[in-house]
């Protein structure tokens, strides 16, 4: 079935693009997509019973193909498929070593977008459109399905406004029959995003409140705060700050110990030191309920779960640490990444003996079209 889907998908977009040419209009479609390989280490990482997971080492790729059609000025529509397991929204990686078994695609973007005059709205599948300097909050591989939509204003000779809001369905459940508006889980968002050149330097301000309607599902909802800064300079440095802050009631839905962890900082040092070579130092302290876990990022802890409905996520939150990284462009479209983090526990649970940890190496090569 799977391959019966690639296979479909890529001869459509073969047709497409036949038909296009044929009319002279190429510019209105394109495709892209990037393959990744990564070599993975994975050392001393403790459990919450005090006894260490076993030290992994693993090879791992992925990929994705996607395509943009613009089938007038206005409205445009498109697609992507992913390697990774179609239950882990975070990850599109794939370990090698299967005994030589297929891979898993699917699809992570599907979608119609209408935009004029800085104004947006896409309905479907697709990337958050929330702004952030890193994936700190919301993972870049976790594509909401809903309604998104935007506008961008001018707000003075080097400085710009932006508006953006989203609805997303979390989950259908059986007695809210699945089709009813407003009655499933969901989350929204709303995003006032201010950027100004200040000569050669930029500067970006974001907040946002991030909520949802989880409790039914969760036992809690999530009522965030977040801030974003960015200010990236003419000489090669750069700064980002992310801060978060969970005003929900959570008293009595959570287990004591992590009633009061709602508050999430990280912040990064990055320099430029010619056009092919850079690197960034992070450092990140996320309480237990500063972040929906299971959209955040998946990069800085190897602690794995699975919910009740079957979905597989990395628990990204109550931890504190340092992440390095250095990025190298081989040429235009073709990098190599090396990254290291180190992380311990914030809070133990009622029942845990001991905080988690881990450290982990990251050795990545990248190519995009």
């Amino acid at each position: 079935m799977r391959k019966l889907l690639l296979f479909n998908f890529i001869v459509l977009a073969m047709m497409a693009n036949t038909i296009f040419a044929q009319e002279k209009k190429q510019d209105k479609l394109k495709l892209y997509g990037d393959v990744r390989f990564r070599t993975e280490l994975d050392r001393d990482s403790r459990k919450t019973d005090g006894s260490y997971r076993a030290d992994r080492d693993r090879f791992r790729f992925r990929f994705r193909f996607g395509f943009k059609y613009a089938l007038n000025e206005n409205i445009e529509f498109g697609g992507r498929l992913r390697s990774g397991d179609p239950m882990n929204p975070q990850s599109p990686h794939v370990t090698l070593g299967s005994a030589f078994t297929t891979k898993s695609v699917s699809i992570d973007k599907a979608y119609i977008k209408y935009h004029k005059n800085g104004f947006y709205i896409w309905a479907g599948k697709n990337g958050m459109n929330m702004w952030e300097p890193d994936e700190m909050f919301w993972d870049a591989d976790v594509t909401p399905e809903g309604i998104a939509m935007g506008k961008t204003f001018a707000a003075g000779e080097n400085s710009k406004l932006n508006l953006s809001t989203g609805y997303f369905v979390v989950l259908n459940t059986i007695e809210d029959n699945a089709q009813t508006f407003g009655k499933n889980v969901h989350a929204t968002f709303f995003q006032l995003k201010y950027c100004a050149n200040l000569g050669d330097n930029k500067l970006i301000l974001a907040p946002a409140i991030v909520s949802s309607n989880t409790e039914k599902v969760l036992g809690y909802d999530y009522n965030i705060f977040v801030a974003f800064a960015q200010f990236k300079t003419s000489s090669g440095l750069n700064f980002n700050i992310d801060y978060f802050n969970n005003m929900a009631d959570l008293e009595g839905k959570v287990d004591p110990n992590f009633e009061d962890q709602t508050t999430g900082f990280s912040a990064t040092v990055g320099y430029a030191f010619s056009d092919k070579l850079s690197a960034k130092l992070s450092y990140a302290s996320i309480e237990k309920y500063s972040v929906i876990d299971r959209f955040a990022q998946d990069d800085w802890v190897r602690w794995d779960t699975t919910d009740p409905f079957g979905i597989t996520y990395t628990r990204s939150s109550n931890f504190s640490g340092f992440g390095l990284a250095f990025k190298y462009n081989i040429s235009k479209n073709f990098d190599t990444q090396l990254k290291f983090w180190d992380v311990e526990g914030l809070v133990r649970a009622t029942t845990d003996t001991a905080l988690e940890t881990g450290t982990r190496i990251r050795w990545d090569f990248n190519i995009k079209f």
